[in-house]
Order: structure tokens, then C-alpha cells, then sequence
């Protein structure tokens, strides 16, 4: 029997990105094991140390250990993204399920309402709510799900659109399966695959969404942490405190390529054509 559906080791992107989310994700694991100091506390007397013995990777300006930053943050950042990705994926894939199947003048409201939302840039509508709410960790989980389900959407009634008229919906529909039953047991399974490697895109995309709003301010608040935040700690002095910018940036960089990696070989899997 085999234990992985996949054959990472042939699909180069799959297993490149495996490689590179699971290094990032024994980081953030065993992270907590290893660092000696709590990421909240601040010591004035260690303000900008580079990295020593003491302090692996250093300390920022109120002199918080930053390896422990890091891998909290790095925890707060995958949190708000998967949760993010999780909820945008259900409303885009219920109401794609739902605007295809049923058709007719609600799938025409319905898309119309999609291109209106994917008109708005996600970023600046961000901004927009977080800059007028009091900012929290689930407000940004919301406002970036809310602004993101809209391609998970058209992916989904594209594909119900080419297999609500087959033969096992058509039966399904003779035995007299109510809708949900023929929506979420006979055409969502059938259907998963681009789902799947949209959701796996869209956790990057949501990463350096979230990234760059706690770099302008705008994201985690403090005493929490994320990459972004970070990363804006370094901004002042990048080359004097590059401790400060160079391993968020990495961290960043390497888990949304890593996503990325892992999307594009989904995809070949998914589809054998494109992996030739």
C-alpha cells in the first residue's frame, strides 16, 4: 500500500516545496524548544545586540530576542493565513457550487458581485477596514477572507459549469437527490483538484498580504509579532541591523515560494500534460 499519493521525488516543485514548508514548519515547531528568552521581554540594556551566543539572532531596539520573535511571529503569520485561506476557500467554493448549479439570474447577481469585489485592489481595501476599525488579529483573519474568496468562486462555477449536465449529475438528479446532496456528494469531489492548488496559492498570496500590512503598521500590533512587523523593525538601519530585516525576509520569501512550489506541482500532478 502506498503511504503518499504523490510521487514527490519525480515531481520536482512538489518536493522542492515540501522541502522548503517543512523546514520553515520545524522552525516554527521546535522553535519554542530551543530559544532561552520569551519574545515578549524587553531588556534596554541588550538594545541592538548582534547575534551571540546569548542571543542567536540578535535583539531589536527595546532588546527582545529575536530568534523567539521570529518564530511566534512566524506562528501568528501561518495562523492568520491558513485561517484566512480556510474560510475564503468554503464562501468561494459554496457560492461558486450554488451560482453555477442554479444559474439563471442569481448566477448573474452573483458574478456580477464578484467582479465588482475583484475590481477593488485586496490591499488597499485592507488597509482600508483595518485603518478604520481598531485592529486585531480577527479582524485581519476577516477582512482578508472576505476580500479573497472571490477567485476561489469562478474557479469552482467554471468547473461545475462543464459537469452539472454529465451523466451521474443527470442521475443523481432522476433519483430525486436533493441539491446540497448532488452539489457536495457527486460534483465538489470530482472538482477538488483546482480548488486544492488554488487554496495552496492563495496561502502565499495571503503571507505577503499580511506581511506587508505589519509592515506599514497596520497588521499584528504589538507586544505580538509577525514577519512583517519584524521585518519594518530593520527598515531604519537595514545594513547596521540587517539581524533585523534579512532573516524575516528569508523566512517570508522561502515559505511563500515553498507554497508556490507546491502549487505549481499539484498542479502537474493534477493535470499529467502540464507535467511533461
Amino acid at each position: 500500500m502506498k503511504i503518499f499519493p504523490f510521487k514527490t521525488v519525480k515531481n520536482r516543485s512538489l518536493f522542492s516545496g515540501h522541502v522548503a514548508i517543512g523546514l520553515v514548519f520545524l522552525f516554527l515547531l521546535l522553535g519554542p524548544i530551543l530559544t532561552l528568552h520569551d519574545h515578549t521581554s524587553q531588556d534596554l540594556s541588550d538594545s541592538l545586540q548582534a547575534p551571540s551566543s546569548s542571543h542567536w539572532m540578535g535583539t531589536d531596539y527595546y532588546g527582545r530576542d529575536v530568534f523567539s520573535r521570529l518564530v511566534y511571529g512566524g506562528r501568528i503569520t501561518w495562523t492568520v493565513a491558513i485561517l484566512s485561506t480556510f474560510i475564503a476557500v468554503l464562501i468561494g467554493t459554496v457560492t461558486g457550487l450554488f451560482s453555477a448549479y442554479w444559474g439563471g439570474w442569481f448566477d448573474l447577481v452573483v458574478m456580477r458581485l464578484v467582479d465588482v469585489m475583484l475590481a477593488f485592489p485586496r490591499l488597499f481595501v485592507v488597509l482600508l477596514i483595518i485603518g478604520l476599525g481598531a485592529s486585531s488579529i480577527n479582524l485581519l483573519i476577516w477582512a482578508l477572507a472576505l476580500f479573497s474568496w472571490m477567485e476561489i468562486a469562478r474557479i469552482v462555477r467554471s468547473e461545475v459549469m462543464s459537469k452539472k449536465n454529465l451523466a451521474y449529475v443527470k442521475s443523481a438528479r432522476a433519483l430525486g437527490f436533493g441539491t446540497p446532496r448532488i452539489l457536495f456528494k457527486h460534483i465538489l469531489p470530482n472538482i477538488l483538484s483546482p480548488v486544492i492548488v488554488s487554496s495552496v496559492l492563495l496561502i502565499s498570496t495571503i503571507i505577503l498580504v499580511e506581511s506587508g500590512l505589519s509592515f506599514l503598521g497596520l497588521g499584528i500590533q504589538a507586544p505580538n509579532a509577525s514577519w512583517g512587523s519584524i521585518l519594518n523593525d530593520g527598515k531604519i538601519d537595514p545594513l547596521g541591523t540587517w539581524w533585523l530585516s534579512v532573516p524575516a525576509g528569508f523566512l517570508i520569501l522561502t515559505t511563500v515560494v515553498g507554497f508556490n512550489l507546491i502549487g505549481d506541482g499539484l498542479q502537474k500532478q493534477f493535470d499529467p500534460k502540464k507535467s511533461l
